[in-house]
């Protein structure tokens, strides 16, 4: 318990500062509380506080690029990687969609989940460069 009472400060800054992440997580739910009033209609509610969650995470994403980046390990080379994947998982959905003529979210799922699994196993398989 010792070790999380004495934790050592980040080394760096966080972007958006906590204040401001606050104020834009206040007007989203203003803004999601006055769309559940005018339209009364729960699933465009629920659209858009996620699409206004989703747009401050990206804003906080963006400020904070560099930290994010070296965190998750995108360099050009990760870039590359991810862009494959997405490539890779929509060729395969419109292979499945050419021959069995599924849905549209089934085949992406199934997408998703047959690459998502090789690509570990591969990543898996391979040794680290640490």
């Amino acid at each position: 318990m010792r070790a999380f009472k004495n934790r050592e400060p980040f080394d760096y800054s966080m972007g958006l500062s906590m204040k401001a992440t606050i104020r834009l997580l206040s007007v989203t739910l203003i803004a999601t509380l006055i769309v559940a009033f005018t339209t009364r209609d729960a699933i465009q509610t629920a659209w858009t506080a996620i699409a206004l969650c989703g747009l401050i995470g990206f804003i906080w994403v963006i400020s904070t690029k560099d930290t994010t980046f070296e965190y998750l390990g995108l360099n050009s080379k990760g870039l590359l990687n991810a862009f494959a994947f997405i490539v890779v998982t929509v060729l395969f959905s419109q292979f499945c969609f050419s021959i069995w003529d599924s849905p549209f979210v089934g085949t992406y799922i199934l997408s998703l989940s047959t690459i998502g699994t090789f690509w570990w196993t591969i990543d898996a398989l391979q040794p680290s460069t640490v």
